[in-house]
C-alpha cells in the first residue's frame, strides 16, 4: 500500500474490531416504554419552515408499546410544537394540543407486530458486536435487515439496529432509505421511526405486565439532555495533525461496517510548499465483507484558500489494494478535496449545535456531547433543498472548539454508490505531537497524477 504500517503513527491494535454474534436476533418485549432522540432526514422547506408534522427538526419523544394493542408516541419538538401519535390495529391517530383533541390520519404506518424486530424480519443479519464507539458506553450488537431500494436494479438499503448485548434492549437504530414521501410511509417499516434517519434510545424499559392506554400527556425524561447550546460552545476545529479510527457503516445491505484509520494534516497558510502538507488519508479494511478488495485507500488533499495551491492540491484518489499477493492497486479520481479544519462553520454548511447531552448512562456516558446538524446535499425527490449531516462531538476544553469527533453520519446516503457509507462511529483519537511523515501521503504510481510516485 502506499503507507507501510512503520511510518503509520496509527498502531494496528487502535482499529475497532467486530466479535461474533451467534445468538438470534433480539425479539422486542411485549410491553415496553422508552424515551427516543429522532434525528431528522432534512430540514424544512423554506416556504414551509414550521410545517405541522415534527419530521424535520430533532425531537424527543416518549414511547409506549403493548403488543396487538398499541404504539403510543408522545413527541416534542426541540424548536416547536408536540405531537402525540396513537397506533392501533384501527389506525392512527393524532393530537396536537396535548390530548385535548384528536382527529384520525392517515400516515401509511402499520401497528408493529408482536416481537416487531426479531419475529418479522427473517432476513435480519448480525455484524458482530463491539461497543458503539470509545465513550465506554455497553457492548451492542450490529444488526441489519433489508429493505427494497427505491431505484430499480440498486441493491436493497438497510436498515441498521444496535442492541445491548447482555439485555437485548435497542440503543440506536439508522434507516438508510426514507420513507415513500415526506408525510407517508411505509406499512412494511417501523411505524413513526421510519420517518426520522437517525434515532437512539438513552431509556428503554421491560414493562413486567401489561401497559395501559395512556390517558395523558407526559413530557419525555431524557436524563442529562438540553436543547440547543447552553454551555456557549464554540463550533469544533479539527486538529491539524492528528489520527483517528472508526467503524464506517454502509447502508447497502450487501456490505458489513469497515474498520478505518484516518491521518489528517493541515499546515497553515505560511507552511503550505507541497501537497502533503494538507492531506488526508483514510485507510478502510474489508475484513468483514466478503470479495476481492483487502483494504480501499481514500487519498484528499487540501487546497489554499488565499493564494494558489502548489502542485497537486485539491486532487484526490481511491485506491482498491487485492486480497491476492502481487496484484497491482486500482487507482481513480475523486472529485472532492479535502475539506479544512474549520469545515462546520462553513457558511454554506451551517453547523449549529442542536443539544448537548452531558453524562447520560447510554449514549454519553461520563461525558458531554454536542449534537450537530450540518446541511448536506438534497436527496431527490423527497429532500429537494438539503439533507442533514449529523455529528457528535465531545468537548476538550471550555470553548469546545477542541473536540474529540463520536459520531458522524449522513442521512439518506445514496444506495449503490460504492459502498455507501453512512455513518462513521470513533474509536482511537490522538493528536500528534511530531507531524506525520509525508510518506504516508506519497501518490502511489498506479493514480492518474503527475505526483504520483
Amino acid at each position: 500500500m502506499a503507507t507501510s504500517d512503520s511510518i503509520d503513527p496509527v498502531p494496528p491494535s487502535a482499529y475497532p474490531q467486530l466479535q461474533p454474534v451467534t445468538t438470534p436476533a433480539p425479539v422486542m418485549p411485549a410491553a415496553w416504554t422508552a424515551t427516543v432522540l429522532l434525528h431528522p432526514f432534512s430540514p424544512p422547506l423554506s416556504s414551509d419552515p414550521k410545517p405541522n408534522n415534527p419530521f424535520f427538526q430533532l425531537c424527543v419523544a416518549q414511547v409506549r408499546y403493548l403488543a396487538g394493542t398499541f404504539l403510543d408516541v408522545q413527541i416534542t419538538g426541540c424548536e416547536y410544537g408536540t405531537w402525540w401519535f396513537y397506533i392501533d390495529p384501527r389506525g392512527t391517530r393524532l393530537s396536537t394540543d396535548q390530548g385535548k383533541t384528536w382527529r384520525d390520519v392517515d400516515m401509511g404506518w402499520a401497528l408493529p407486530a408482536a416481537g416487531w424486530f426479531g419475529k418479522q424480519t427473517p432476513a435480519a443479519s448480525c455484524a458482530g458486536a463491539s461497543p458503539l464507539n470509545w465513550m465506554g458506553g455497553p457492548q451492542v450488537d450490529w444488526w441489519k435487515a433489508p429493505v427494497p431500494s427505491v431505484k430499480p436494479g440498486a441493491p436493497p438499503a438497510a436498515t441498521w439496529m444496535w442492541f445491548d448485548s447482555e439485555s437485548g434492549a435497542p440503543v440506536r437504530m439508522m434507516f438508510g432509505q426514507g420513507p415513500p414521501s415526506i408525510g407517508q410511509g411505509d406499512p412494511a417499516q417501523l411505524a413513526v421511526f421510519q420517518m426520522f434517519s437517525f434515532t437512539y434510545f438513552p431509556v428503554f424499559e421491560v414493562s413486567d405486565g401489561p401497559l395501559e392506554k395512556p390517558n395523558a400527556w407526559s413530557s419525555p425524561a431524557f436524563p442529562g439532555f438540553q436543547v440547543g447550546n447552553p454551555n456557549k460552545y464554540e463550533n469544533f476545529e479539527w486538529n491539524a495533525n492528528f489520527g483517528a479510527t472508526t467503524f464506517m457503516t454502509p447502508v447497502n445491505e450487501k456490505f458489513d461496517p469497515l474498520p478505518t484509520r484516518v491521518l489528517y494534516v493541515w499546515k497553515p497558510d505560511a507552511e503550505y510548499e507541497a501537497y502533503t502538507d494538507r492531506a488526508q488519508h483514510t485507510k478502510m479494511l474489508y475484513e468483514y465483507n466478503p470479495g476481492g478488495v483487502a483494504a480501499e485507500v481514500a487519498l484528499l488533499t487540501g487546497r489554499a484558500p488565499t493564494k494558489p495551491g502548489p502542485a497537486g492540491s485539491d486532487e484526490g484518489f481511491i485506491i482498491d489494494y487485492s486480497v491476492e499477493p502481487g496484484t497491482p492497486p486500482k487507482c481513480g479520481p475523486i472529485p472532492y478535496p479535502q475539506e479544512p479544519p474549520d469545515w462546520v462553520s462553513v457558511p454554506s454548511v451551517e453547523g449549529t449545535i442542536q443539544a448537548t447531552i452531558t453524562d447520560n448512562p447510554v449514549v454519553a456516558p461520563g461525558n458531554v456531547v454536542t449534537v450537530f446538524s450540518v446541511l448536506f446535499p438534497p436527496a431527490l425527490p423527497n429532500y429537494p433543498v438539503s439533507t442533514y449531516l449529523w455529528t457528535w462531538y465531545s468537548p476538550l476544553d471550555p470553548s469546545g472548539v477542541s473536540s474529540r469527533p463520536v459520531t458522524f453520519m449522513q442521512s439518506q446516503s445514496g444506495v449503490g454508490v460504492g459502498t455507501s457509507l453512512a455513518l462513521a462511529d470513533y474509536f482511537y483519537y490522538e493528536e500528534f505531537a511530531e507531524p506525520i511523515d509525508p510518506a504516508n501521503f506519497e501518490i502511489p504510481s498506479v493514480c492518474p497524477s503527475s505526483l504520483a510516485g
